[in-house]
């Protein structure tokens, strides 16, 4: 082997690690900040440990947004609706026929996952925004079917959800339950990354940005959105049966359209072609709830209860029109800009 074929392997290896270390970089950054979580949450008075918990499980739903919505290009305001049946799954199966939560959890996820493959067989015939439409009655549906059925408990919902406790630990605090959800939101975030990185995701990414080159390429444009809606839909219920065993109560507001909105708004808010634009747009949100809850009544006695949704609207607003590509798009922007400008430093340099 010569010095040059040896200095050629070693080029190589060495941009191998660099890819490699680029590419698990935010992955240990996203994991630093999910352990630090709790240590700042405990000690900032806005913000308590169920808004850790709550923030993880709106970005786990949410999650399911990017391909569908920001590759795709299909818009779902029926999310809550698989979110939903997560948690009446987990819910039902528990506490009135004893089912242990995590074969609960699954078949909730199943269920969700082969309601939306059954649903989008059909749906995706079609085009336009039927999508939308279709699904935000499929929830409007499903709420009130949910709140007349004696299984579902009515109006008054299933209450005594016991709580999770995998490989035999009890979760009985929201700092033991946060890292369960945590550790669901890692290894998701890890799956969608993943899969829109893949050739899955090339192919979404044409279905949604030139459906008609892309049928002449041979893609089977139908079965891709069927693919995406069938990830958004698992995510969704996966999502809403950590929800079930946290609050330990479920009622059909679990389904509510306001919820799918907020869902839509936290992916857009926070980027809807990235897989950290959910966990962003959970903070967000979140944030803006607490804010809404517990500094506007000291400003004013005349704020009601929903203050929050002004707050989502103004924020959708100001990053449709600043922030077209969310909070992570903008910073991924960023972060690249520097990057390259910094690259080409050391190439002036070493010249």
């Amino acid at each position: 082997m010569t010095a040059d074929t040896m200095r050629h392997e070693g080029r190589v290896r060495a941009d191998r690690l660099r890819a490699t270390a680029r590419l698990l970089l935010p992955y240990a950054v996203f994991l630093a900040i999910l352990l630090l979580v709790p240590a700042v949450f405990t000690r900032v008075p806005l913000y308590t440990m169920g808004n850790g918990v709550y923030m993880a499980i709106l970005a786990i739903a949410a999650l399911g947004l990017v391909p569908l919505t920001g590759f795709a290009g299909q818009i779902s305001l029926g999310q809550a609706a698989f979110f939903g049946t997560g948690a009446y799954f987990s819910a039902i199966l528990t506490v009135k026929s004893g089912l242990p939560a995590t074969p609960a959890a699954i078949l909730g996820m199943a269920t969700a996952g082969a309601a939306a493959y059954l649903f989008g067989r059909y749906l995706f015939r079609v085009s336009g925004h039927y999508l939308a439409l279709a699904t935000l009655g499929l929830g409007l549906v499903l709420t009130i079917v949910a709140s007349q059925l004696e299984i579902t408990g009515g109006t008054a919902g299933v209450v005594g959800v016991p709580s999770l406790a995998p490989f035999g630990v009890e979760l009985f605090d929201d700092v033991s339950y946060y890292y369960l959800v945590a550790a669901v939101l890692l290894v998701a975030v890890v799956v969608v990354d993943g899969l829109v990185r893949s050739w899955l995701g090339r192919s979404l990414t044409a279905v949604g940005d030139a459906p008609h080159a892309a049928a002449s390429s041979g893609i089977d444009i139908a079965a891709r959105k069927r693919l995406a809606f069938v990830v958004a839909a698992v995510l969704a219920a996966a999502a809403g049966s950590l929800y079930a065993h946290w609050a330990a109560y479920v009622d059909h507001h679990t389904m509510d359209l306001l919820l799918s909105l907020q869902l839509l708004i936290i992916a857009t808010v926070g980027g809807i072609r990235t897989v950290w634009g959910p966990v962003v747009g959970a903070f967000v949100v979140v944030t803006l709830l607490q804010v809404s809850q517990e500094l506007f009544p000291e400003l004013s006695e005349r704020v009601g209860g929903q203050a929050e949704i002004v707050l989502y609207g103004l924020a959708l607003i100001l990053v449709l029109l600043f922030l077209p590509k969310g909070l992570a798009g903008w910073a991924s922007d960023v972060i690249q800009r520097l990057t390259r400008a910094r690259a080409g430093a050391d190439e002036g340099g070493a010249r």
